[in-house]
């Protein structure tokens, strides 16, 4: 295979500032992009001009996929569309990479991996975070026994920018299915990788939106002049701590305006900027899930998406040792069991989206199509994760414990390959 000519399907952040950008930039030479699927146009024909290449934009996933000099397709619309978009690449015989979550359910998960069996298609599943070097350190660890037997892990994100999901499409389930499986899919995907052959039982979930809603507002109001409903129009915009960080006057002129601005939101009436605090919202900005393996091995899961913090740290206990990890710093300290030994590991990331994650994955997902290699992340490895968050949304609505067995299939033939 010389080049691979690939086809985005959603023009968004992921699909033209990642992938977008690497496939015309870094990755050139093995990559031509085919072509652009998104229902809004608007928003495509502005990312690939912003790509600096001429090709043609497509309403609908099943117009480019059923093209025959389409080698492979991206799929990064939101999260609800993964499913339909997934299923219809296989159909048309192309391979597929698609940034996480692998779908919104876990019977969506095994929909996609049934698709991409029947069409003897590779399925690359875009965890970036299994190509952070740093974790990639703590996996050789695991791997090369420092550890013994793993019993407990936990993982805790601080995201500060996960505040701005709260103005965006990720802020309703109906789209992202929770986001224990929007955002969580990622560390759940980490636990599991780091557990190795043990599979997740069961769930215990509680969450909420503590912080971003109207008791919250961070500025006082004056009386006949109402906040909201966009970072746009508001009247305390100059105000706001919580300004939309892209925050300018609509112009048009940037990319930016270009992709979300007046013209976009004509077409389907989304905008990146609604309030946080006033937005309709059902998913959380803060939450703790906790997870029992089949061999007894435990985990526990926090997301905090209001803090000024960011960083993801990583605690994992083993018969033989105790490690503690944190992503912004590359670092992972290893204590050793029956010594006094502190053993410090400190990885330097290299440039790129991710801490050069999202370049990794991408040189990967390329190697994969050259030379048949097995991917690091698969369908498998999709399904399980999502069938954590799922697991844990209902947890969260029913105030109960649940058994992964309730939302994935646990003995279905593809989850043994």
């Amino acid at each position: 295979m010389s080049k691979i000519r690939v086809g985005i399907i959603g023009a968004g952040g992921r699909g033209i500032l990642c992938f977008g950008r690497l496939f015309t930039t870094k990755f050139a030479g093995d990559v031509e992009i085919a072509g652009l699927a998104d229902p809004n146009l608007v928003r495509a024909e502005a990312g690939v001009e912003s790509l600096k290449i001429q090709v043609p934009v497509y309403e609908s996933a099943e117009d480019l996929a059923r093209r025959k000099d389409v080698d492979a397709v991206v799929v990064t619309t939101p999260d609800y569309l993964h499913e339909s978009a997934c299923v219809t690449a296989f159909k048309h015989g192309k391979h597929v990479l698609v940034d996480k979550p692998l779908a919104t359910s876990a019977r969506g998960c095994l929909n996609i991996m049934e698709s991409a069996h029947k069409a003897k298609k590779l399925l690359y599943m875009g965890f970036n975070l299994r190509h952070v070097p740093v974790l990639h350190k703590l996996k050789e660890l695991v791997d090369a026994g420092a550890f013994g037997e793993i019993f407990s892990m936990q993982a805790i994100e601080y995201y500060n920018g996960g505040r701005t999901y709260m103005s965006r499409w990720n802020r309703l389930k109906k789209f992202t299915g929770g986001l224990f499986i929007h955002k969580g899919s990622h560390d759940f995907d980490i636990i599991n990788w780091i557990m190795g052959r043990a599979r997740p039982a069961q769930v215990s979930c509680f969450a909420n939106v503590f912080t971003l809603n109207p008791r919250h507002l961070p500025f006082k109001t004056r009386p006949g002049l109402k906040p909201g409903p966009t970072c746009f129009v508001c009247p305390y915009v100059k105000e706001c701590p919580d300004v939309w960080p892209d925050y300018r006057p609509d112009t048009g002129d940037t990319l930016h305006h270009k992709m979300y601005g007046k013209k976009a939101a004509a077409v389907d009436g989304y905008r990146v900027d609604l309030c946080m605090y006033l937005s309709e919202k059902d998913t959380h900005d803060q939450g703790v899930a906790n997870i029992l393996y089949d061999n007894g091995a435990t985990a526990a899961h926090s997301e905090y998406f209001v803090t000024p913090k960011h960083d993801r740290l990583y605690f994992v206990e083993g018969t033989k040792g105790h490690a503690e990890i944190s992503l912004s710093d590359g670092r992972i300290e290893f204590l050793p069991r029956w010594t006094s030994d502190r053993v410090e590991y400190k990885i330097s990331d290299p440039i790129g989206g991710h801490g050069g994650a999202d370049s990794i994955m991408c040189a990967e997902f390329i190697r994969c199509l050259k030379k048949g290699l097995r991917p690091a992340a698969s369908g498998i490895d999709g399904a399980w994760s999502v069938a954590i968050g799922e697991s844990c949304e209902l947890s969260r609505v029913k105030n109960r414990m649940v058994k992964i067995s309730e939302v994935l299939d646990v003995k279905h033939p593809l989850l043994k390959k």
